[in-house]
């Protein structure tokens, strides 16, 4: 059955700073839908997305659906057979892609809408704080979770996302934010882009199934050494551990012009780039084209089917428990 979108929930919310950059939020999905930041006189934009909700609700869109900007949740990734264990209990949620489950479910945090609890616009600071509360049993998750999201743009161009979160039963929370960055001044891909990961060692995936292996072997020797700084490798699709502190950079993308770069701060356990490799073919109207290789997703996030994995860092939230992780991205010009 065909899932009906209320355009009259639809609230769009811009922060703006005095430098001239733009971020363009919707409490639809909590997406990001635009990111403008100015360069060499004008604003180019940052994001793969659109100007209307038609769009983002379109069958064309829906039908090999990338989730450009929205917030993942409950889970992100895949989940193996759509089962987790939870205090030695085996859970199954709905699966939505095959026999396992990916980001969520078939109706995750990306597809409702979320209730916009602030707005803040200061000096120095313009920020907005969604709100979801997700029932027990939606998509199989147990327990109801009441999640708060905050996007902040600072004066220094750093937009920062902030998750929160609560629960009255033990249940699976791992939140990121799934938007396509492309830096470039041109409509051209991000394969000439730069990326810098500060990660010693990968996530490999089960062959087939695309969920952790459980290993965590070195990054020295594969295509994912972007230790030095390499071009973008078109099928990048893994998580990264992360072993530095928070408020170290993680990861620096450069657009092909050397003119732009952005760089990646986080407090989740693992970084998850994906390089854009299975992008449908879209085309906006006065947007970038969305692609092959159009769009790169810096997806912080905790690792994916965890409860499998006790080595794994633990995503298992628990009443009188707080989720709290940040994800933060800041603008820089070079030239």
């Amino acid at each position: 059955m065909k899932k009906e979108y209320h355009k009259e929930k639809l609230q769009t919310i811009v922060l703006s700073n005095k430098g001239g950059m733009e971020v363009t939020v919707l409490n639809f999905g909590g997406v990001i839908s635009s990111i403008k930041v100015p360069v060499k006189g004008k604003k180019v934009e940052c994001v793969l997305g659109f100007d209307t909700f038609e769009e983002y609700v379109g069958e064309a869109y829906r039908k090999e659906y990338p989730y450009l900007g929205a917030i993942i949740g409950r889970n992100a990734g895949r989940i193996k057979y759509g089962k987790a264990i939870i205090d030695g209990k085996e859970i199954q949620m709905n699966c939505n892609l095959g026999e396992n489950q990916i980001h969520g479910g078939s109706v995750g945090f990306d597809s409702v809408f979320w209730d916009v609890v602030a707005v803040n616009r200061g000096d120095d600071n313009s920020s907005v704080t969604l709100q979801y509360v997700s029932k027990d049993g939606e998509e199989g998750y147990p327990g109801e979770v009441t999640v708060r999201v905050t996007y902040t743009l600072t004066s220094d161009n750093r937009l920062r996302i902030d998750y929160h979160g609560t629960t009255d039963a033990p249940t699976i929370l791992n939140l990121t934010q799934h938007t396509y960055f492309n830096l470039n001044e041109s409509n051209t891909d991000v394969l000439n882009n730069t990326l810098q990961i500060k990660a010693d060692k990968y996530v490999p995936l089960e062959e087939g199934f695309f969920t952790p292996t459980g290993e965590r072997p070195p990054v020295a020797g594969t295509r994912l050494d972007y230790r030095k700084g390499q071009k973008v490798y078109a099928h990048t699709d893994n998580s990264f551990v992360r072993e530095i502190a928070p408020e170290e950079v993680m990861a620096t993308l450069t657009n092909g012009e050397g003119s732009l770069a952005m760089e990646v701060r986080t407090n989740h356990p693992v970084l998850h780039i994906y390089a854009g490799y299975y992008l449908p073919e879209l085309q906006p109207p006065h947007r970038k084209t969305i692609g092959q290789s159009r769009g790169i997703c810096f997806e912080a996030q905790g690792y994916a089917d965890a409860t499998k994995h006790p080595q794994f860092d633990n995503v298992v939230l628990r009443p009188k428990e707080e989720y709290n992780f940040f994800t933060e991205f800041k603008f820089i010009h070079l030239s």
